[in-house]
């Protein structure tokens, strides 16, 4: 299916706000679009229901605004009833049997934290039902949890944003309740101590632990100089796709090699009782580790021990917002967010080849979509040959298509593309076909960009017949996407 095709260039005019005092809140928000993007929802609270009214507060949890809605029912339970608001463009409706409440949500908003100049408009809509008990006249909600709508985007594309998995053991049976006694286990340690006159003067140490809570694990490494306790690097021993630096577990390992004695600081997150009503915690630990000790040559004492549990403490416990560690998160650097906000390429390793006497030669060029994160360095490799490379009065005006060599990231390479070169001013216009699925594997986005830019300085040299003109090598630049055109 064709893409439904929405310029840059237009989107100014398209996308003017229909009720400004409303949306221009939502302009300001920090955060709006890339939040739009993936955890736009509601929260539904606050919900009554009394003879023929009821009432409830949805706010959105992509621009962190809320609508108080009013809804006149009637006795027909099949019936949808549209809801009111008089100070927001959300539209509600609301069907109301004997032991649930159905909510429908349809709102549009505009962001333009990301995108000053060209507001961005976002449409979605989304479903949930709330249990309620009733009497005779009113009705209310069997809990006073709020109600998690999730959301389909239909504007500025359809896009249903898939979750990260939360963090480690957030959602494992006795996670919040365990958590009161934290303890670990330390399942692997190797130390390499250097020794000078029976002293220790340094080396390094590699320690292992799982929190048997939310068994997560993590790796540890520190260099250790003297006696003196060392602040120790944890990653997680965990593999799969990233999360946003947003409710990651941190952990902090401090290790005296002196006496052996390690500290654990650690804060992790627990929803297993209630997604609504999820709990950031801090704990902290303290064990001598039982190691035994051999020497390695002169000046070297290799440690190592078996496995070892120990308690700790609960410090803290403190509530986050509700149902965020099942989010979809915000992740700005995202082929899709970059795509529609300022999309770019990075191009490097230019280089033409062509025999003395000809007009004809060849171009390669390697290009790697910008995403804003840091570049993989791998990018794709494009290479043509019958190309007009030579520097003539008017320079080339013809376009080729572009050849793969080899593939790089493949997520950030052009499904397709072609190009044209101007000799004479070093002018490359590049047209690209890409698409991003970051955010909703199911529903990948198309995009449609052309570009034109300078390449850098070129350095010549001839050998054989055949002149080599190439920008220096690891020399990368960026260009921006002029016009870009998007659609499913």
């Amino acid at each position: 299916m064709a893409p439904s095709i929405v310029s840059i260039a237009t989107l100014a005019a398209l996308l003017s706000p229909a009720i400004p005092n409303i949306l221009a809140i939502a302009q300001l928000t920090a955060g709006c679009t890339t939040n739009s993007f993936t955890v736009s929802s509601w929260l539904i609270e606050d919900f009554e229901s009394s003879g023929t009214t009821v009432r409830f507060q949805a706010l959105n949890r992509a621009t962190n605004t809320s609508a108080q809605l009013s809804c006149q029912v009637s006795g027909n339970a099949s019936t949808w009833q549209a809801c009111t608001s008089d100070s927001s463009p959300l539209l509600a409706s609301v069907q109301l049997e004997a032991a649930v409440a159905r909510v429908r949500i349809n709102e549009t908003w505009v962001c333009n934290d990301l995108t000053p100049s060209r507001p961005l408009n976002f449409a979605a809509q989304g479903e949930g039902s709330l249990p309620i008990t009733c009497n005779s006249d009113a009705c209310a909600p069997l809990s006073t949890d709020p109600l998690l709508i999730k959301s389909v985007l239909s504007s500025p594309f359809p896009l249903s944003p898939s979750a990260v998995p939360g963090p480690s053991g957030h959602d494992k049976e006795g996670c919040a309740a365990g958590s009161r006694t934290p303890s670990w286990e330390v399942f692997s340690t190797q130390l390499n101590l250097r020794n000078v006159s029976g002293r220790i003067e340094g080396g390094n140490a590699f320690i292992q632990l799982r929190n048997t809570i939310t068994d997560y694990r993590a790796s540890c490494f520190g260099t250790l100089t003297g006696t003196a306790p060392a602040t120790m690097q944890c990653s997680a021993q965990s593999t799969g796709r990233p999360r946003a630096p947003k409710y990651n577990i941190n952990t902090v390992l401090t290790f005296s090699p002196g006496s052996f004695v390690l500290s654990v600081n650690e804060t992790w997150f627990c929803d297993d009782a209630n997604p609504a009503q999820p709990i950031e915690i801090f704990g902290v630990g303290t064990a001598r580790l039982p190691l035994e000790c051999s020497a390695v040559g002169e000046t070297t004492t290799y440690c190592a021990g078996d496995p070892a549990t120990f308690t700790g403490r609960l410090i803290s416990e403190k509530p986050i917002p509700p149902f965020s560690l099942g989010d979809p998160l915000p992740t700005a650097p995202s082929c899709t967010i970059s795509s529609v906000v300022a999309p770019s390429y990075r191009f490097s390793d230019f280089e033409t080849i062509v025999a003395s006497g000809s007009s004809l030669g060849s171009i390669r060029f390697g290009v790697e979509l910008n995403t804003g994160a840091a570049f993989t360095g791998y990018p794709s490799t494009f290479f043509r040959s019958g190309v007009s490379v030579s520097v003539t009065e008017g320079g080339s005006t013809a376009w080729y298509p572009c050849v793969l060599e080899s593939v790089g990231e493949q997520s950030l390479t052009p499904t397709a593309c072609a190009f044209r070169y101007d000799a004479t001013t070093q002018s490359l216009s590049l047209s690209a076909d890409w698409k991003c699925s970051d955010l909703d594997a199911s529903r990948p986005v198309s995009f449609t960009g052309d570009l034109r830019t300078t390449v850098p300085s070129l350095t010549c040299s001839t050998t054989s017949g055949r002149t080599r003109c190439a920008t220096a090598p690891g020399q990368a630049w960026a260009a921006n996407v002029t016009s870009v055109y998007w659609g499913n």
